[in-house]
C-alpha cells in the first residue's frame, strides 16, 4: 500500500553498516599505504638493504650474505675464504649518508664498530624491481668484497676458523676474496708445525688487507727427530763392526793393520734443533756435535807393534727435510 502524501520515508537499515565498513576499508587502505611508505623508507630502503647484508655477516650467515651480495663461490683457491663465517663483533651500525648518483645507483655509507674498532664502509646499490608489487628490492651494483693477502711462512698451509687452506707455496702471498667487513683468526696446526693465532680485520669493500702466518717447528718435532736420530745411532751405526759404518755420521781411518773387530758406542748424542730452511717447505736440522767411542786392536805396519785404539771420535750431524701437505717427512743428506 502506497504511503500518504507528505509521509517521511524511513532510511534503509543497512546504510550505517555501509558507512562503517567503508570507513574501515578506507582506514585500512590509508594504513597500508602509510606502512608501505614507511617500510620503503626503512627496511626496504637502500640503507636497510645494506644493513641486512651487515647483519648476515655479523651472525655468521655466509649463505645469506653471499646471496645478498650476488656471489656464487667458484671453488677456486681465491674463493676459499668466502664461505668462512666472520667472527662477528659488529655493533653501533649507523647510516651516515645515502647519495643518489643519478644513474640508477646510490651509495650508502654505514658506520659501525668491529670488535670495538670504529669503521666505515660504502656500498653502491641499485634498485632491482619490487617485492609483492609494493616494496622496493635492491642489489649491489658493486660487489661488497675486499681482498685479503695471506702469506703462510715456511709451509703452504694455514687454518681459518678451523678450516685448512692449502696454498700453492709457502712464503708467498696468496690473494683471497672475502666478504667485507669481516674479521678472521688465522693460525697453523699440523703434526710437526704450529703458528700463533693472528687476527685480521677487513673493513672497506674494495680494499686490501694482509696477514702473515708465522709457522715454526713444534717442540715435539725436535723430540721426534731426536728419538729417530738416537735410534739410528744405536741400532744402525754402533752395531756395525767396521771402522766406517755405512750411512752413519762417524768413522775413523786407521793407517795400520786392524787385528780385531771394531766396537763402537755413543758417548754424547747430538742435540737436535729444527729451523726453517732457505727454501720454502724445507726444514733444517742445524749442525750438532756428538761423540762416539771406538775400541779396536791394531798392529803397526812399521815395526809390528801391537796396540789398542781406545778413544773418543767427535762427529757432527746436519741434514735437511721437507714436510708434505700430508705431513710425510722426506729427508735429504
Amino acid at each position: 500500500m502506497s504511503s500518504s502524501v507528505g509521509e517521511r520515508r524511513r532510511p534503509s537499515s543497512w546504510w550505517p553498516f555501509v558507512a562503517i565498513w567503508g570507513g574501515a576499508a578506507l582506514f585500512v587502505v590509508i594504513g597500508f599505504a602509510v606502512t608501505v611508505v614507511a617500510l620503503n623508507a626503512t627496511v626496504y630502503s637502500a640503507g636497510g638493504f645494506a644493513r641486512g647484508y651487515l647483519d648476515a655477516i655479523d651472525r655468521g650467515d655466509t649463505a645469506s650474505a653471499l646471496t645478498l651480495a650476488g656471489i656464487e663461490p667458484t671453488g677456486e683457491l681465491e674463493d676459499a675464504l668466502l664461505t668462512v663465517p666472520s667472527l662477528g663483533g659488529l655493533a653501533d651500525v649507523q647510516e651516515e649518508s645515502e647519495l643518489d648518483l643519478g644513474d640508477g645507483t646510490r651509495t650508502v655509507t654505514l658506520s659501525y664498530t668491529l670488535d670495538g674498532t670504529p669503521g666505515q664502509s660504502q656500498f653502491v646499490v641499485q634498485q632491482a624491481g619490487t617485492r609483492f608489487g609494493f616494496f622496493r628490492a635492491w642489489s649491489f651494483a658493486q660487489t661488497p668484497t675486499a681482498t685479503l693477502d695471506v702469506t703462510p711462512m715456511n709451509d703452504p698451509r694455514f687454518t681459518v676458523d678451523g678450516r685448512l687452506v692449502t696454498t700453492e707455496s709457502g712464503d708467498v702471498a696468496t690473494r683471497f676474496e672475502v666478504l667485507a667487513p669481516s674479521r678472521f683468526v688465522l693460525s697453523h696446526e699440523s703434526a710437526y708445525l704450529e703458528a700463533p693465532t693472528v687476527g685480521v680485520t677487513v673493513i672497506s669493500a674494495g680494499g686490501t688487507s694482509s696477514a702473515s702466518v708465522a709457522t715454526v717447528a713444534r717442540a715435539s718435532f725436535s723430540q721426534v727427530l731426536q728419538e729417530q736420530l738416537d735410534t739410528m745411532l744405536d741400532t744402525d751405526c754402533v752395531t756395525q763392526p767396521v771402522l766406517l759404518p755405512a750411512g752413519c755420521p762417524f768413522g775413523r781411518q786407521v793407517d795400520d793393520r786392524v787385528t780385531g773387530e771394531p766396537a763402537w758406542s755413543i758417548v754424547a748424542y747430538p742435540q737436535v734443533a729444527v729451523q726453517p730452511g732457505t727454501v720454502s717447505g724445507q726444514w733444517l736440522v742445524t749442525e750438532a756435535a756428538g761423540t762416539a767411542h771406538l775400541v779396536v786392536d791394531a798392529q803397526s805396519l812399521f815395526d809390528g807393534r801391537r796396540y789398542a785404539i781406545d778413544e773418543d771420535v767427535p762427529f757432527t750431524v746436519s741434514y735437511t727435510m721437507s714436510i708434505g701437505t700430508d705431513d710425510v717427512l722426506t729427508f735429504q743428506q
